[in-house]
């Protein structure tokens, strides 16, 4: 995994739980301090086939860390 993917699984854990919701792409980039939306949509594509994320079709708030 990534530097990056382990800092998206990170922000995005402690984000849910914070606010009982996932973050949206922009907010992973803002927190991340990351200008490329392509970058995140790559890093979360990755995690994704990699099994550590899922995703929900359709929702901008769609990011579940799996382990």
């Amino acid at each position: 995994m990534t530097k990056l993917g382990q800092k998206i699984i990170k922000f995005t854990k402690t984000y849910t739980k914070k606010n009982d919701i996932s973050p949206t792409r922009k907010e992973i980039m803002d927190a991340l301090n990351i200008k490329s939306s392509d970058a995140i949509e790559y890093a979360i594509r990755r995690l994704e086939e990699d099994g550590k994320i899922q995703r929900s079709p359709g929702r901008a708030r769609n990011l579940f860390v799996i382990s």
